[in-house]
């Protein structure tokens, strides 16, 4: 009645249209519509005769239910006076009707969840168990705690905000890549012999090996928070000549000092080790005693015979011999340069110590077997010319006993039983130097379709690829120029031309040399440089013929490069072509068995190269060198480098041996030998962040502290030492105050903080005065920065107005 009224009482309106709602016109309720209408699944239409009355004088039909102003059809329920769809009591969400199991979200039907906190999905469809979490909106199954990404498998990355292994490809990884082909070695320091009895003895001509040996932090314990050290044995060339003479074991901090120099830690003396010889790192006590896992150093004594150390100090200042044997090896086993290795024979968490084929007990030093007597005068042993031996274990057939592979001998790992002995031709390409016969230096592959390992060997001039029964896959003359001899060194294996199958280096006496089981065919590939070469590259080492070399992916493109010194030049090659990207002619050895590796020495997360290097002529020479990209390019790389066979999973970074040793060959990121590799996270990178600015305190004598928070948001932490740079900006005049620099204090992993304190002292009156400050994280004050990081933008952070307190 109302409408009729107003309408009439306004027919002078000129366009005024009384006719009111008509029969289908959209409604809410029945006072949307004309008064003989009701409103009906939100339409209008005309009132029935004998209809139920609404709420507002309207009526229903008999089947409908009065829902305030309206009414419900048949088959729908008022619900709040709104006619919903009738769900027999299930939810009803956005006029529809829920699943069992389900419950009404944000007008959607998601499966129900216990508690709300754990609902997950762009539209909240799924619910996350206890053991999930929710990442970039899915439940992600969560993995084993962890403080480290290293802990983590190879697919998983640490979420500091969980303390959680998750897939790395369920969050977003902050990565850097470096750019490919910009490549600037320098030397970063210089390890010299400190004063005293043994400051003249500052050659190397072995590999030194690299471990966490030392608790750095102070927390009691020694791991991957603590600094690598790098141990080696050092020599007087000037007062004994080279080589196969008297050494002193050295223990060294990997972390180089502001002004190029080194920390030792520890020179022992006493008894006089090999010159030559290498060094194996690790805990030698089985891992039923977890309150002894500090790694352990093993040698071969000069003379004769195998001897142990452990630390006795926490900073590796002292140590006491722990074992000492001195029959083995023998002088039919070892002429000079053997190399001790570290593996767990019976998979019983007791690690045993090999020399050639010699096994000792870990523990105790005593003979466990010796190939000589359970094979014969024939057995390998692992030389090369004249030195060596360097043998390697691996479980080569997969039936679960670990192998020794000494030369061309496989033996049981358990009990020195010949498993087979490959029968080398009457001739060779090259003779063989000193007593002890050649039968090859070894590493371990796979170079076929099926699973099982392939053995290589490099004896006399050639390279030999045995499959795991002994059976011969390849054999390749290894090129020479005019060198009488031609034995060639210790094999790696990697990847060199991003192909994604293994090759073969190895340095010969006048050439370095990468064997290429791709270049056959009439005609060659065009990248060949002959029929299973890919390439050489001429070098200087007639009178070893035996060193080593090593491999790495400095990129991360997939293609590693060699690295090598010879007896005049430091280089580093191309792996795809041979070309030299860096040539160090001051370079100077005696050639051994010695090798350059790629390790992060000082838990930086960025990859060195440690350089042996004797002292023949120059009193700049000698010593360790440690070598660094200037850009911070390298890629990150594992901080332990803990034996001259080196392959990856033959250690823990924390030095323990494993029970079970991953076959390499079977890691779709190894299939490598004397390569250095991260297996995970190879491109992981830190994003150091300026979080807050607050005046802290101030002191009577003026000074106003300002307290500077830093926080590392990447995925990878970063060592103590890091630069940060603040100023202070008066106002209203905007005048500047330089605050200096500080560095941090702690080592920073992913999620972590820490506050440091700058100091503002101002001539006169500095009482409520506004101020801004500002400061930058990974910046001396130059504006260069150590790190290379995910987001470079984000290191400076600019404080709201500040105000400084009364100071009198």
């Amino acid at each position: 009645m109302y409408r009729i009224l107003l309408c009439g009482s306004l027919l002078w309106l000129a366009g005024c249209d009384c006719s009111g709602p008509t029969t289908g016109s959209p409604c809410e309720t029945a006072s949307d519509c004309d008064t003989n209408q009701v409103c009906v699944d939100n339409l209008c239409r005309d009132r029935a005769d004998g209809g139920m009355e609404t709420g507002d004088g309207g009526s229903c039909e008999a089947d409908e239910t009065v829902c305030g102003f309206t009414c419900c059809a048949a088959g729908r329920v008022c619900s709040a006076g709104v006619c919903m769809t009738d769900c027999g009591g299930a939810p009803i969400c956005g006029g529809a009707c829920c699943e069992a199991g389900q419950e009404c979200v944000d007008d959607a039907c998601v499966v129900e969840c216990a508690d709300e906190a754990n609902r997950c999905g762009l539209d909240g469809e799924a619910c996350c168990t206890a053991d999930q979490a929710c990442l970039s909106e899915a439940c992600v199954d969560l993995g084993e705690p962890c403080t480290l990404t290293e802990e983590c498998e190879v697919d998983e990355i640490c979420l500091p905000s969980l303390m959680r292994c998750v897939p790395r490809d369920s969050v977003e990884v902050c990565e850097f890549r470096p750019p490919v082909g910009s490549f600037s070695p320098r030397t970063a320091c210089q390890w010299r012999p400190p004063a005293g009895s043994s400051s003249t003895w500052d050659d190397v001509v072995m590999t030194p090996s690299v471990m966490n040996l030392t608790d750095d932090n102070g927390d009691g314990e020694t791991n991957t928070l603590d600094i690598p050290d790098i141990v080696f044995i050092a020599f007087d060339y000037q007062a004994n000549g080279c080589c196969t003479n008297r050494g002193r074991l050295v223990v060294i901090s990997g972390a180089c000092n502001p002004d190029g120099t080194m920390n030792t830690h520890a020179i022992i003396e006493s008894p006089f080790v090999d010159n030559s010889s290498g060094v194996a790192l690790g805990n030698l006590h089985p891992d039923s005693m977890p309150s002894e896992s500090n790694p352990e150093i093993v040698t071969v004594i000069r003379g004769g015979g195998t001897i142990a150390w452990r630390r006795t100090a926490d900073d590796g200042s002292a140590w006491e011999e722990m074992w000492r044997n001195t029959t083995y090896p023998t002088s039919a086993q070892n002429s000079s340069g053997a190399q001790p290795s570290l593996a767990d024979m019976e998979g019983d968490g007791q690690p045993e110590v090999i020399v050639g084929n010699v096994v000792l007990d870990g523990l105790t030093g005593a003979l466990i077997w010796d190939g000589d007597m359970t094979v014969g005068p024939n057995a390998g042993v692992g030389n090369n010319a004249f030195l060596g031996p360097a043998s390697t274990v691996a479980d080569i057939d997969l039936d679960g006993v670990m192998e020794v592979i000494a030369g061309n001998t496989v033996y049981d790992g358990r009990t020195g039983a010949e498993e087979w002995t490959f029968t080398y031709g009457p001739t060779a390409p090259s003779g063989c130097q000193g007593s002890v016969p050649c039968d090859g230096f070894n590493a371990v592959g796979n170079f076929d379709d099926d699973r099982e390992g392939e053995v290589v060997a490099v004896r006399q001039g050639e390279v030999f690829v045995w499959n795991h029964d002994g059976s011969l896959l390849h054999q390749v003359a290894i090129p020479v120029d005019d060198c009488a001899r031609n034995e060639s060194g210790p094999p790696t294996i990697a990847d060199f031309d991003g192909d994604g199958r293994p090759e073969i280096g190895t340095a010969g006496a006048d050439f370095y040399v990468v064997v290429d089981f791709d270049c056959v065919g009439d005609p060659l590939p065009a990248e060949c440089a002959s029929e299973n070469i890919l390439w050489t590259v001429p070098n200087n080492d007639c009178s070893s013929r035996a060193t080593g070399s090593s491999v790495f992916d400095f990129e991360g493109d997939g293609a590693a490069e060699v690295v090598y010194a010879d007896e005049v030049n430091f280089r580093i090659f191309d792996g795809r072509t041979g070309a030299i990207l860096y040539d160090d002619p001051s370079h100077q050895s005696n050639t051994r068995m010695e090798m350059p590796i790629v390790v992060d020495v000082d838990n930086d997360g960025k990859s060195e190269v440690v350089i042996p290097e004797p002292n023949r002529s120059s009193g700049m020479l000698g010593g360790i060198e440690i070598w660094e990209d200037m850009d911070n390019n390298w890629v990150r790389t594992r901080r332990v480098w803990n034996q001259h066979t080196y392959h990856v999973t033959n250690i823990t970074e924390d030095g323990q041996v494993p029970r079970r040793e991953e076959p390499n060959w079977l890691n779709g990121r190894l299939n490598n030998f004397r390569q250095n590799v991260q297996p995970g996270g190879l491109f992981d990178a830190p994003d150091l962040q300026v979080l807050d600015i607050q005046v802290g305190e101030c002191l009577p004598s003026g000074t106003l502290r300002i307290e500077v928070t830093v926080s590392n948001r990447g995925a990878l932490g970063v060592p103590p030492g890091i630069a940060v740079v603040a100023r202070g900006t008066r106002l209203p005049d905007m005048t500047v105050q330089e605050l200096g620099v500080q560095f941090t204090a702690t080592t920073l992993l992913p999620g972590q903080s820490e506050v440091l304190i700058f100091e503002w002292t101002e001539p006169g009156s500095f009482t409520f005065r506004d101020f801004t400050a500002e400061a930058t994280v990974d910046d001396d004050g130059t504006g260069a920065g150590a790190y290379n990081e995910c987001d470079e933008d984000n290191n400076t952070f600019v404080s709201e107005t500040l105000m400084t307190c009364s100071l009198g």
